[in-house]
């Protein structure tokens, strides 16, 4: 680990659920010592750990907390300290531990983080030079401070289900701009604030080793949600236009869109940016007349028929594979891809050759062997990132780091699992109730599954 950047770098990760915890996880895969402050009480413990599964064949365990696929995506690499923060023992160790420590990363309200005594005013009295990264829904000031927030219900306030929506059918049978906005299939706003959290964690980095001082990050998620709709908010500002909700289309490209191919729920992507890629077009799909046929004659007159468009190619793609589709109309020199579901991502080729998905090796007790995670989408070329290491046990490094780092004795440490301070089990646990697969796609959760 010693070649890696972060190599010497010590993190206290306070944060629970997905944005932070998944910054975290990417520091530690830098070289980072990412300790993980865990509870060993059911009711208070990071609920990925507990909820969230998914579980390897459908199967929480009996240790359950240790096997659920999302806590070991976002948490990978780290050691788990368990410290119960309402007992005064517990604030007493963490503030020991964030004064041998680099970086604190914590996601909660700021009245939590002020009722606990463990605001950047208090941390930062214990460590001068703290970097720390406060994340929350809506920032440290202003009246929407101490609302909570999770990503999916800060979409509507950063503005993306604004932008966000299908089209729908109008009085004339055709698709029109749709009226009803979205939300996004996953969280992106979480991934959007991880990225931003490291972005920032490596600049105040830079900044301390120039200057000697620390750095407080108070980063607010539907400030970053709004950062990347960028051209819809400056065509308003600029114009007084508002963006259209149109589902798969573009606002010039003709055709552009999603289309069914052979297959069950197979699709392939397809866009057409001018003259000459519509000739090449009409050839591939082995109907070169189409490029005279004055409906599409031109891009003015194929935006305004897009409805018959999308019929002809959807007769076409959904007789071949999504692959044979993409590839004759690459060869053609028209964009095309497959949109890749779970199953295709695992077995695509230039994932695999670019060794995206890397493997973890877990403790016998979990049962889970060796499992592959989602990497990252960048290498290091004299530092490689492989294999990397599976998310803690809980309480797995509680002697390690009452012991070893801040020299608590025996009786201490006894002392404190007694209380139920510290320990390496999930207290009051209950095992979480499982939905067969078939039940979870009649209910919609899933769309299928495969036997493996």
């Amino acid at each position: 680990m010693t070649d890696l950047p972060l190599s010497g770098i010590r993190v206290v990760d306070l944060s629970r659920v997905f944005a932070m915890p998944y910054a975290g996880a990417y520091l530690a895969d830098l070289g980072a010592e990412v300790i993980k402050v865990d509870c060993c009480q059911a009711q208070f413990v990071d609920t990925t750990r507990t909820l969230n599964g998914p579980y390897p064949d459908n199967d929480p365990g009996e240790l359950y907390w240790e096997r659920a696929g999302t806590f070991q995506t976002l948490n990978r690499g780290k050691r788990s300290v368990t410290l119960d923060l309402r007992s005064e023992d517990a604030i007493g160790i963490l503030k020991q531990l964030v004064s041998v420590s680099d970086i604190v990363l914590e996601n909660f309200t700021p009245r939590v983080m002020q009722r606990f005594g463990l605001d950047y005013a208090n941390l930062r009295a214990v460590k001068p030079d703290l970097i720390m990264v406060s994340n929350t829904g809506y920032g440290h000031s202003g009246p929407w401070s101490n609302f909570g927030a999770m990503a999916t219900a800060l979409e509507p306030t950063h503005g993306t289900g604004a932008f966000m929506g299908y089209l729908d059918p109008g009085p004339d049978g055709r698709l029109h701009d749709g009226g009803i906005p979205n939300k996004m299939g996953n969280s992106y706003t979480d991934f959007l604030a991880s990225w931003t959290a490291q972005l920032a964690v490596i600049a105040s980095l830079i900044h301390r080793s120039r200057t000697g001082k620390g750095m407080w990050v108070d980063l607010a998620m539907y400030q970053v949600g709004s950062s990347f709709i960028g051209e819809g908010i400056l065509d308003f500002a600029f114009n007084g236009r508002r963006t259209r909700r149109m589902g798969n289309r573009d606002h010039t490209m003709s055709p552009h869109g999603c289309y069914p191919c052979l297959g069950q729920d197979e699709w392939v992507t397809i866009a057409v940016r001018d003259d000459r890629d519509w000739e090449a077009f009409c050839q591939a799909l082995g109907q070169p007349s189409l490029a005279g046929d004055s409906r599409f004659a031109h891009p003015t007159a194929r935006h305004g028929h897009q409805d018959e468009l999308d019929e002809i190619i959807s007769r076409w793609t959904s007789t071949q594979s999504q692959y044979q589709v993409m590839e004759a109309l690459q060869s053609a020199g028209i964009p095309a891809g497959p949109v890749l579901n779970a199953k295709a991502l695992l077995a695509d080729p230039q994932y695999r050759a670019r060794g995206f998905f890397q493997p973890a090796d877990h403790a016998d007790e979990t049962g889970l062997g060796r499992k592959e995670y989602v990497g990252r989408g960048w290498s290091l070329s004299e530092s490689p990132i492989n294999p990397i290491r599976p998310a803690p046990m809980l309480g797995e490094a509680n002697d390690y780091v009452l012991s070893r780092m801040l020299g608590l004795n025996d009786e201490e440490i006894q002392r404190l699992k007694d209380a139920g301070t510290v320990g390496d089990t999930l207290a009051d646990a209950q095992t979480p109730s499982i939905v067969p697969l078939e039940r979870q796609v009649e209910l919609g959760w899933i769309s299928g599954y495969d036997e493996l």
